[in-house]
């Protein structure tokens, strides 16, 4: 038998590239690590917030009231909407009173030099009333009208009534529902009367009376 010499390192070393090579092959290249997020937006991005400049904002204003305005619910179910002074015509002695969007007729004052508004509200009445201070020729009177509005008409609740300057105090309720007959309105009203512990020889006295609602 012939024993050749020298091929056994040779047939090793063949082996060992062999495995090398299956085990590279094998394996592969190494594995990508995967996203961890399944369901929903990824996480890691980063959001940006807006910022709007304050002065960039919209401003709402709300409309301005003309000068002595009042505002009130002057008819019943219906939202309030202002009365105004509109017009003083001295030369003539006429005061005009508007209302807001002109949803109520104008009110017309003779012998009316200005006026001031107010609001009143009784229980007795289903909505508000507008009371008019009226200033006359002689300024030291002022002339009170109370006013309802009904069907589309400004009514007298009751005849309009004057009280003098020394009787009317900022603080006067000048006329409310009688308390003891709530079918009438209890009122002030100034009467002139001789006085001769005063150094004029008359005074200015003020009287209250009860009268009949003309218009509820």
């Amino acid at each position: 038998m012939t024993v050749i010499k020298g091929n056994k390192p040779n047939f090793f070393m063949q082996v060992a590239t062999i495995l090398s090579v299956c085990l590279i092959i094998g394996c592969g290249a190494p594995p990508q690590k995967k996203s961890k997020n399944i369901i929903g937006p990824n996480t890691d991005e980063t959001t940006i917030p807006v910022n709007i400049p304050k002065e960039n904002l919209p401003i709402l204003e709300e409309p301005k009231l003309p000068k002595g305005a009042v505002t009130a619910n002057f008819l019943s179910n219906r939202k309030p909407f202002f009365a105004a002074v509109d017009n003083v015509d001295k030369r003539n002695g006429k005061t005009t009173i508007n209302f807001e969007d002109a949803v109520a007729p104008n009110i017309v004052i003779p012998g009316a030099y200005g006026a001031t508004l107010t609001t009143l509200r009784f229980v007795e009445f289903d909505r508000d009333l507008l009371l008019v201070k009226a200033k006359l020729k002689d300024p030291v009177f002022t002339k009170h009208y109370l006013y309802i509005l009904r069907n589309n008409q400004w009514k007298l609740v009751v005849n309009g009534f004057s009280i003098h300057q020394d009787n009317n105090p900022e603080s006067l309720e000048v006329i409310t529902v009688d308390p003891e007959n709530s079918k009438n309105m209890k009122r002030y009203y100034s009467v002139f009367d001789l006085d001769q512990t005063s150094s004029l020889g008359y005074t200015w006295r003020l009287l209250t009376e009860s009268v009949p609602i003309l218009n509820k």
